[in-house]
């Protein structure tokens, strides 16, 4: 099946994936699950303990919770990032002070953190954005002098290394998630990681209150892989996206980041357990993780290639990123984002919406190197004209 370009579209979704949210939906998951992707990701990343949570904003709040802040207390985050990372925050009671990003590295700017730093700041939140790593060695500097936690967010960024490290061991803990959109995917679930024996003590104890989504909940995710992939085939056509809007609207489905939480809201549906039906089809996926991301890291060069020469402002080029998203800076990159989907209905990227114009180019498994190509064609005659 030749899938439309659409960028969040279920990125990772292949036929295996869609046979085994259905068999999961009639049959029942495993329920030692759970307790695999826990071994996979403490034998993955050797030495720290994985604790399970059904989402990554979940996961970030656990963080907040597990590290006894008080209210007053500020985290700072990067202001280039999902609504979701202040959020999750502001649920643990602490204040989410927003990092100027740098417009050049789509990194957090290093001057406007230490300016942003003072005594109330307990931890700074460390992202990863698109794959790319972050200014870890500066940072990392910045918070052993100050005395700050640094909570790595690696959301985007499984499998990606800094100088043959693995992101995720740089700070004192990290959160992953597997989100729909993400590197790998089993509809919502995070992960934390730590090597501090007292914070993965807490972080289970925090876990283990927790409640387990309803049933309902849980039915509605797996059946989203299962409704995305009948639709594919005419996603094009305008069936598959009207398919999916009435599923939404019928309560079948729900979105990547709910309406609430847009508005500073909190889901009811979060924090909670991480369901064993939903971690089945996450270890299912973990086993796909290399090949992903050596896709992810093809297409990418095709980009670098082909793009070159152009106005377009490039991501770094670096062997350890893994390239969720190929992400370019332009002033006119909605503009590019609009044409490409009006014109030839292609769904690129716009992650996210700031003062930064940024388009995101598909790096998923299911896109080819001819879609690639063709692309780059078609934006190089996008930006030499002018509508």
């Amino acid at each position: 099946m030749i899938r439309p370009v659409n960028i969040g579209l279920s990125p990772n979704l292949e036929v295996d994936d869609f046979e085994l949210a259905l068999k999961v939906l009639i049959k029942g998951g495993d329920k030692k699950a759970r307790q695999g992707l826990v071994e996979w990701f403490e034998d993955y990343f050797l030495g720290y303990s994985a604790v399970l949570f059904n989402s990554g904003r979940s996961a970030e709040w656990a963080i907040i919770k597990a590290l006894e802040l008080k209210t007053g207390d500020e985290v700072l985050y990067q202001d280039f990032t999902c609504v979701a990372v202040p959020n999750s925050v502001e649920w643990a009671g602490v204040a989410a002070i927003a990092v100027v990003t740098d417009p050049q590295t789509l990194d957090m700017d290093i001057t406007d953190l230490e300016k942003k730093i003072n005594s109330r700041t307990k931890a700074v939140i460390v992202q990863h954005t698109f794959g790319l790593a972050a200014n870890v060695e500066k940072i990392k500097a910045i918070c052993e002098t100050k005395g700050l936690v640094m909570i790595e967010d690696c959301a985007h960024a499984l499998g990606a290394t800094y100088k043959g490290e693995k992101l995720g061991t740089f700070g004192q803990v990290a959160f992953l998630s597997l989100g729909r959109d993400k590197v790998i995917s089993s509809v919502f679930g995070g992960v934390v990681i730590s090597k501090d024996t007292k914070l993965i003590k807490r972080l289970r104890k925090i876990e283990d209150e927790l409640p387990e989504n309803s049933r309902g909940w849980i039915v509605q995710q797996l059946l989203h892989p299962i409704l995305t992939w009948l639709f594919l085939p005419v996603y094009d056509l305008g069936l598959g996206k009207l398919g999916l809007w009435v599923a939404q609207k019928l309560g079948l489905l729900s979105k990547a980041v709910y309406s609430i939480e847009k508005r500073g809201g909190q889901p009811k549906y979060f924090p909670a357990k991480y369901s064993y039906q939903l971690a089945w089809l996450g270890l299912h996926q973990l086993q796909k993780l290399e090949k992903f991301n050596d896709h992810r890291r093809k297409i990418a060069e095709i980009y670098f290639e082909e793009l070159a020469d152009t106005e377009l402002k490039l991501p770094v080029r670096a062997k350890g990123n893994i390239y969720l998203r190929f992400t370019v800076v332009h002033p006119r990159a909605r503009e590019l984002y609009l044409r490409a989907k009006v014109e030839r209905k292609w769904v690129l990227g716009d992650w996210y919406k700031s003062a930064i114009q940024v388009l995101n180019l598909p790096t998923y498994p299911g896109f080819t190197a001819n879609q690639a190509k063709e692309l780059c064609e078609q934006l190089k005659i996008w930006l030499k004209s002018k509508k």
